[in-house]
This record gives C-alpha cells, structure tokens and sequence, in this order.
C-alpha cells in the first residue's frame, strides 16, 4: 500500500496507515513492536461475517449469528456477553440491548446516533449522554427509528453516550457505551 501515513508514531515506520478505499476511512495506530503492517491491516468497522448462520444456547439464553451480520454488531453483541452473562438483555430470543450502536457526523455541537439489532419486544429506546457528570436523558425514540440526533453539546469535549432499550413490562437494557468527542469550534 503506498499511501500509508503514521499518525502516532515515527512517520519512516510503516504503520498508521488509512483505507481510503471506503466512504469511512479507518486508521490503523498501533506502532508497537510485533504489530501488522499497513498492507496486513483491514478495519473491523467494514466488515460482515460472511460464514453460515448459527446459534447456540437455548430457552433464555439463545444467541444468534447470521451470516451477513456486520463484525462490529458481533463484538457489542459477545461484549454484553461477557459484561452481563448470558440471559436478560443479551439472549436473541429475550428483551436485549440494541447492538451496532455508532456515532456519525460528530460536529462541535452535536452527534447523530445510530444503531440496528433491536429486540423484537422493545417498545422504545432513551438516549443517555454523560459528559462526565452523570447520564441525562437526551432523547426517546419509537422502535425501528434506529437514529437519534443528539445536540447542545459542548465543543472539545468527552462524551459517553448509551442506548437504553425498554420492553413493555418496563425492563431495561443498557447498550454498550459510545466515546464520542465533539470537535473543537
């Protein structure tokens, strides 16, 4: 690859290397000694599962993976996992957390968040932002709406922004937490 350019280390190093091939450049920055190089890199971020569909568990406790399913909703879906054990709020086939949960369009003021693999019996999603100080409730949204915009931010500033799924009996299940940092005015 010949367009590799370092962005935290040594720029004669070959590493820090960006995909220009996607709409959504991924930047590779791990300069360590026994780390792949640029040629070797691909971003998570792209890629599907493109194996055969399967499942394990059962009743309560049924996890799927479709063939097709994004690698990123794979990784929130096996994180939940191993934060909240299998059951509640990570179980296919139960009330669970929404997976695929990104941040986009991140402007000094704002964030749109968005999301897929929302449980059939959610009945409607909060958005949480905590600059720090604790969660607030920024915005509730009907399932399958899969976006919020989230505004009033401040400039230049850490954010961590969760998805909160409710069911009709008003169970909760928190999604994995976005890091998302404004852009300076």
């Amino acid at each position: 690859m010949s367009t590799c350019k370092c962005n935290n280390c040594n720029p004669s190093k070959p590493c820090g290397c960006q995909d220009t091939a996607i709409t959504n450049p991924c930047t590779y920055t791990d300069c360590s000694v026994g780390s792949e190089r640029c040629e070797d890199v691909q971003c998570a971020e792209c890629v599907s599962y493109c194996g055969t569909s399967f499942e394990i568990g059962g009743i309560g406790t049924l996890i799927k993976i479709e063939t097709g399913e994004r690698l990123d909703s794979i990784v929130q879906k096996l994180a939940l996992m191993l934060s909240a054990g299998v059951g509640t709020c990570t179980a296919d086939d139960l009330h669970h957390a929404p997976y695929n949960a990104y941040a986009t369009t991140i402007t000094s003021t704002g964030a749109t968040i968005l999301w897929n693999g929302e449980s059939s019996l959610t009945i409607s999603i909060g958005v949480y932002v905590d600059p720090g100080t604790g969660y607030v409730l920024k915005d509730t949204v009907a399932p399958t709406v899969l976006k919020s915009i989230i505004t009033g931010l401040t400039p230049a500033t850490n954010y961590k922004i969760k998805l909160v799924s409710t069911d009709a009996a008003g169970l909760t299940c928190d999604s994995v937490v976005l890091l998302v940092t404004t852009l300076a005015s």
